[in-house]
């Protein structure tokens, strides 16, 4: 059932680990916190989401192994103004006054023209400063530019001179070229970044909770985006990567919580349905609230656990989803290749297959949603798997942290110490494995199941 799906080239592989510090730290002498050291305590090999001009950050970040993603935005400043400025090239409203989105009342954040000359020289410049100093890529926030004004109805934009004469030109009203003006813009900046650097070069958006219809979304190779905790289910995870799978992108979602155990069942459904999760920290948790900065004693089990089985996670595909919520009433489970035997444990299990090898490993991502975590009972329909059957099955679970364990692995560059193995052993009958899974303690669990030898 797993199909080869069409990986954008230059986003995230599978087992990468995300991480994101939206400024450079330490800030100054009395910031305690340092990018590059928690970067490697959660294992990181993604910088994303950055907002920094310091070409020193950025080669440091790529002498570390990082591959770093810069952002770009409508509120980029004028080069070399201090304190930064926003007046080059800005949208204009039908008064002739710049214009910002309500959460920046007060800022003076002016949002840049996309017809204009002088921000798009602005928005070129940085992008060649950064890959002149080895970005990797970009992250584009709030891609929308002045159809975000016009689509919530806040101004009706943009009537600078290069606006009103394309729109002359054209026939139409100034608000009425905005959607294909910013199209061209984000196409023309990708030609651009992709002529400089000699390849191609990726862009991401965020693209708030994974969504790919909101304008102009789709322009973009992969997302990385906030995950609001409404949308925090394994139900509907399963159902966005499907989908960004389907449409040849990459998902990278960044989650928060005052609720650990909630976190750690999204970094674990997120991989197990193959997209990525950002390590939460420096991550924002709402307006006027503190950023969170996630601990590596909570979550670098988890992103140790992903470096661990790269075997596992890279050129796996989706080929079935089934959980404990499958209603017996109305479903013959026994008909399924896997299914579970007890109704309400809030259990997943999230199989993956390299698609096109019959005899490869198929990978068994089981999620417990519960807080208090048990053993449970799963079946496997034997020949669903392999020609001849399952031969054998290994469980692999994140290994409990220990600080100096990680600090070897990270040094080594060798995470296979980091997870716990076990030979599971599954009763059968009728073509029907029943196996006993022990209590997962970090939400995580992976089967990895082996065909019959001839």
């Amino acid at each position: 059932m797993a199909e080869k799906a069409q990986h954008p080239p230059g986003a995230p592989r599978y087992s990468d680990v995300c991480f994101s510090s939206r400024v450079p730290h330490p800030k100054d002498s009395a910031d305690t916190l340092d990018t590059f050291r928690a970067a490697a305590q959660f294992h990181a090999t993604f910088l994303n989401w950055v907002y920094t001009t310091d070409a020193d950050f950025i080669h440091q970040a790529g002498a570390q192994g990082l591959k770093v993603q810069i952002t770009l935005s409508p509120t980029l400043p004028d080069p070399s103004s201090e304190p930064p400025k926003r007046n080059t090239g800005r949208i204009l409203n039908s008064d002739g006054k710049k214009v910002s989105v309500p959460w920046m009342k007060g800022w003076q954040y002016w949002w840049g023209c996309v017809n204009h000359p002088a921000f798009r020289r602005l928005w070129l410049t940085y992008i060649r400063n950064a890959l002149d100093a080895g970005a990797h890529g970009f992250q584009v926030d709030d891609p929308a530019f002045s159809q975000i004004f016009l689509r919530n109805k806040w101004e009706d934009v943009c009537y600078c001179d290069y606006c009103k004469a394309k729109a002359d030109s054209l026939g139409m009203a100034p608000p009425e070229i905005q959607a294909q003006s910013v199209l061209d813009f984000h196409r023309w900046a990708k030609a651009e970044a992709t002529t400089y650097a000699g390849r191609v070069v990726p862009f991401s958006c965020n693209n708030f909770r994974g969504e790919w219809e909101l304008f102009p979304f789709a322009e973009f190779d992969c997302g990385v985006a906030e995950l609001p905790e409404r949308r925090a289910n394994s139900e509907y995870i399963y159902a966005s990567l499907r989908e960004t799978r389907r449409l040849g992108k990459a998902q990278v979602f960044s989650f928060a919580n005052d609720r650990t155990f909630l976190v750690e069942k999204v970094i674990a459904t997120v991989y197990a349905c193959g997209g990525n999760p950002l390590v939460p920290w420096d991550v924002w948790m709402g307006s006027g609230k503190d950023r969170y900065y996630g601990k590596p004693e909570d979550f670098a089990p988890l992103f140790g656990f992903a470096r661990a089985i790269e075997p596992w996670l890279d050129g796996y595909e989706d080929a079935f989803y089934a959980n404990t919520q499958d209603e017996f009433r109305y479903t013959d489970v026994r008909k399924l290749p896997v299914f579970f035997g007890n109704y309400r444990r809030q259990v997943h299990a999230f199989v993956r297959a390299r698609p096109g090898e019959s005899n490869a490993p198929v990978i068994i991502h089981l999620v417990d949603w519960e807080v208090l975590t048990e053993p449970f009972e799963i079946f496997f329909k034997d020949k669903a798997f392999f020609k001849k059957g399952i031969g054998r099955i290994e469980l692999l679970v994140p290994k409990e942290y220990v600080e100096s364990e990680h600090e070897l692995a990270q040094k080594n560059k060798d995470y296979s110490s980091l997870l716990v193995r076990k030979e599971m052993h599954a009763g059968k009958g009728n073509n029907i494995l029943k196996l006993t899974v022990p209590a997962i303690k970090n939400s995580w669990a992976v089967l990895v199941l082996y065909p019959k030898r001839p």
